[in-house]
């Protein structure tokens, strides 16, 4: 997804801190004529992230030319958009095989190769405002690709060697063309172009790419597991936040004998009594 929305707004902000930058994308026409736009450090790439193949060609071009990665972004995404009761299996398998298995095929192809070059790198995957208790409703299952995509990278950055960083990007609105690409991609039609039109006036109102590309440059280069774009979320985090909180205190108050069911400590005994 680097050749549109915050994909591109975040090669931009590589570019302008000296990288060299591959724009991987479904739509190779369009990622050939940003990359000619944006100069000689920027490279245009075909991929389809519902394919492992396609990643897999990706990373032998890439390593191939560059002989390492420093940052990879799993960027590409859609929407969805019915209501939970209503929404057909086939768009679900849609959502959830570009959105959850499409970060894990990046993650693991390119990840595998980044963990044996051994030099300092970012795996950046983005989630969303829902991945942090936003609400939208109609957009239910991609709201849980999104919380899948944060739970994921909260075990991958236990997994992963020292040299090696994960982070999650979590933008709210950001003007692009997500919704109406979305549709052109799904497996049935959703919108009629009414609807469309008015998705295309909300998008307009959103963060410039720009904007949100240096932001989440500047959360990679603090090595933050979280990049938060939106400032109106942490109400809504907050809310949850205390709404488990709130659960707790009422049905599994903290004392000190409740890490007796603490899994890893009890592994962790059980591996000292061994040795």
């Amino acid at each position: 997804g680097g050749a549109s929305g915050i994909g591109l707004g975040l090669a931009k902000a590589l570019l302008a801190r000296g990288g060299q930058v591959v724009l991987a994308d479904i739509n190779i026409a369009r990622a050939e004529a940003v990359a000619e736009e944006l100069g000689p450090k920027a490279h245009a790439a075909a991929l389809d992230v519902r394919s492992t193949e396609s990643f897999e060609a990706l990373a032998a071009q890439v390593f191939s030319s560059f002989g390492r990665v420093d940052v990879m972004v799993n960027n590409a995404g859609v929407s969805g958009g019915r209501g939970l009761l209503d929404t057909p299996e086939d768009e679900i398998d849609w959502v959830i095989d570009v959105n959850l298995k499409g970060v894990w095929r990046g993650t693991s192809v390119f990840g595998k190769r980044m963990r044996e070059q051994t030099t300092p790198s970012v795996i950046c995957n983005i989630g969303s405002e829902n991945s942090l208790g936003y609400i939208s409703r109609g957009l239910g299952i991609y709201t849980a690709s999104k919380h899948g995509v944060v739970g994921m990278c909260d075990v991958l950055r236990h997994e992963l060697p020292a040299h090696m960083k994960v982070c999650v990007a979590c933008p709210g609105l950001v003007a692009s063309d997500l919704t109406r690409s979305s549709t052109q991609t799904a497996p049935r039609p959703r919108l009629n172009e009414a609807q469309l039109d008015m998705s295309d006036r909300v998008m307009a109102m959103g963060m410039p790419p720009e904007e949100a590309g240096e932001m989440i440059a500047k959360g990679i280069e603090r090595e933050d597991f979280i990049i938060p774009l939106h400032a109106h979320v942490v109400k809504i985090a907050e809310t949850r936040w205390q709404e488990i909180a709130d659960s707790f205190a009422a049905h599994a108050p903290y004392t000190p004998d409740a890490e007796k069911y603490n899994v890893q400590a009890i592994i962790r005994q059980l591996m000292s009594e061994k040795d």
